[in-house]
């Protein structure tokens, strides 16, 4: 029965969608573990928030640099090729930490595995807009988008167990890359279309963010309020007043929000209309900031807020990713996915330390206002966009 599921033809979409999925999931995971692991050692190895602070921009800065190039590499390579060797290096490069403890070559460690983290998540995104259909595409990429979120979290749980010492977390780290490799191997089904020469290069990167440039936004809010939720919405807790332990559960409601809610709002999308939803995302992204800032310390009142907000905040990137697949042809995928990462990490570069300064300006409450004007400025930008119909 399952040598007849791997090779049955009718069942080759479904085998190719599982692949790209899982690869991803596998690398959220990996990714979800990689990133407090290094903090951790960081924060022991040197005492100084600033060296952990200037070690994550390596993610952001691979990230800005990576994606401009993903269309020519899956142009030129074949694309399942592409991304098992992208799990597999990621995998070596993490188990490479531990024995190179150094705050430089640490940078560089980073740097290069974001690198290659990128063309995974860059080649799966592709590949399941790709072989999304039409009516379902939202739905889909929530579903997505779900399961990546609990990769993500499940990084953190194994850190929990693992802890952050000694060789064994590192080893996991590299494992998870490894097995991601793994589906995309066996489970064979259509593959990803490569760009044509003429769709690849930064001319055809910024003509594919042309055709979609809400959906390329969201890319970018979304970038800045993800990265804005689980970097100062801790702080904006601590200066609260919250102990240790009610900060983590207020991030633990963020998480979840970024779960429970990418499916019913993927499967309203599907029946309204993408654009349609975005707005309202941004609508509700201006309300929530201000109602958390309006519920101060109530735990009781602050959590639901926040729960909400990191949820459709995180439909941003969901629904882009839909909005983009709809308006650009199967080949531009790449270079449009691309421009979406790239305007992602632009967002998570530049959003924290506005943000940052914004709560130092009005302290406590000033991140809340910050994440409302730059739903604001989204609403503003997609009221005046025009639907195209397939929206």
């Amino acid at each position: 029965m399952i040598a007849r599921a791997l090779t049955n033809p009718d069942h080759a979409r479904t085998r190719s969608l599982i692949a790209a999925i899982l690869c991803a999931a596998l690398a959220g995971a990996g990714f979800g573990l990689l990133m407090p692991l290094v903090s951790l050692n960081l924060e022991s190895m040197t005492g100084s928030g600033a060296v952990v602070g200037a070690n994550a921009t390596a993610a952001a800065i691979s990230t800005i640099v990576m994606t401009p190039l993903i269309p020519f590499l899956l142009s030129r390579l074949p694309s399942r090729a592409a991304m098992a060797s992208a799990s597999v290096f990621t995998g070596l490069g993490i188990a490479a930490f531990p024995f190179l403890p150094d705050v430089y070559a640490w940078w560089v460690l980073r740097f290069v595995t974001g690198c290659a983290v990128t063309l995974i998540f860059v080649g799966s995104e592709t590949w399941i807009n790709q072989l999304a259909k039409p009516e379902h595409r939202a739905s889909l990429l929530a579903a997505y988008a779900t399961v990546l979120s609990a990769g993500f979290g499940s990084g953190g749980l194994m850190l929990a167990a693992l802890g952050s010492q000694g060789y064994a977390p590192w080893f996991a780290g590299a494992a998870i890359f490894v097995l991601g490799a793994i589906p995309i191997l066996i489970l064979r089904g259509p593959d990803l279309v490569p760009p044509t020469a003429g769709e690849t290069g930064l001319k055809a990167l910024i003509g594919a963010a042309r055709l979609a440039p809400p959906a390329i936004l969201a890319g970018l809010v979304f970038g800045a309020m993800e990265t804005g939720v689980f970097t100062l919405v801790p702080v904006y807790a601590e200066r609260l007043g919250f102990a240790e332990a009610m900060v983590g559960i207020i991030v633990a409601a963020a998480a979840l929000g970024g779960i429970a809610l990418q499916i019913p709002v993927g499967r309203i999308a599907d029946r309204v209309g993408r654009l349609t939803t975005l707005r309202a995302v941004a609508a509700a992204g201006i309300v929530l900031p201000l109602l958390a800032a309006l519920a101060g310390a109530t735990l009781t009142l602050l959590l639901p807020m926040v729960f909400l907000f990191a949820g459709l905040a995180s439909a941003f990137y969901t629904l882009g990713l839909a909005l983009m697949g709809e308006r650009v042809q199967p080949g531009a995928l790449a270079s449009a996915n691309a421009a979406f990462i790239f305007a992602y990490g632009i967002g998570s570069l530049v959003g924290p330390p506005v943000m940052g300064a914004a709560m130092d300006g009005f302290d406590p409450f000033g991140l809340m206002i910050a994440f409302s004007v730059l739903a604001a400025l989204y609403l503003l930008f997609a009221w005046r966009e025009k639907d195209t119909g397939q929206d």
